[in-house]
């Protein structure tokens, strides 16, 4: 029975004395690993992509269509002014300027919501830069890119108010978009994506 239990303690150390010989061995693996990183950069990009701003634009602008067209059934305009409001009997032509005064208002105004909500989404990403690759923590994704493995487009042409990057790797298309209140608020100075690219362009093929 003692011989059981003093070879039960022994088996507890010998693990204790295991695990913490491994731990170490992983603390100094992760310390040679942050001497190695020459530098990490934090930045801003938008959480969505401009596909989505496209979809999200065109959805706006045919349900503000849709708005528009009801409005007009609704109101009896849609057959002529003679079968809509009084007003609009008494003055048909105002009801000619209703008409095309409210098709830009219809188009346009659900467009800017749109792209309202697209850019108030954003999401801050890390780049690990090492001398013979480099690591970015974007999305809930690691992603390595090897020195020499990396292609970087820019789309042509790029709207006034954001910046687009598209990043390729063996297996991965990355696209980047900078964030919107970044771009408001340095005006002309380079945005923290702008900077994370420059650094990134010392990978490239």
């Amino acid at each position: 029975m003692n011989n059981t239990k003093k070879e039960t303690i022994e088996q507890l150390e010998y693990i204790e004395n295991f695990i913490t010989e491994k731990q170490i061995m992983y603390m100094k693996k992760a310390l040679k690993k942050e001497l190695q990183r020459m530098r990490r950069i934090t930045f801003q990009c938008n959480k969505y992509s401009p596909g989505v701003l496209y979809i999200m634009v065109l959805f706006g602008v045919t349900l503000g269509l849709l708005t528009f067209y009801a409005f007009l059934v609704f109101s009896g305009i849609e057959k002529g002014p003679e079968h809509g409001p009084v007003y609009f009997r008494e003055h048909p032509m105002h009801a000619v300027y209703l008409i095309f005064g409210l098709i830009p208002i219809a188009m346009s105004l659900p467009a800017w919501i749109a792209a309202k909500c697209w850019s108030s989404k954003e999401e801050e990403a890390l780049l690990d830069l090492y001398e013979d690759h480099a690591v970015l923590y974007w999305k809930n994704k690691e992603l390595h890119i090897k020195k020499g493995m990396l292609n970087i487009k820019i789309p042509k042409p790029q709207p006034y108010w954001y910046k687009t990057y598209i990043l390729k790797i063996p297996r991965h298309r990355i696209v980047l978009v900078g964030s919107v209140k970044e771009t408001k608020e340095k005006r002309r100075r380079p945005l923290s994506l702008d900077i994370a690219i420059e650094e990134l362009s010392v990978y490239k093929k």
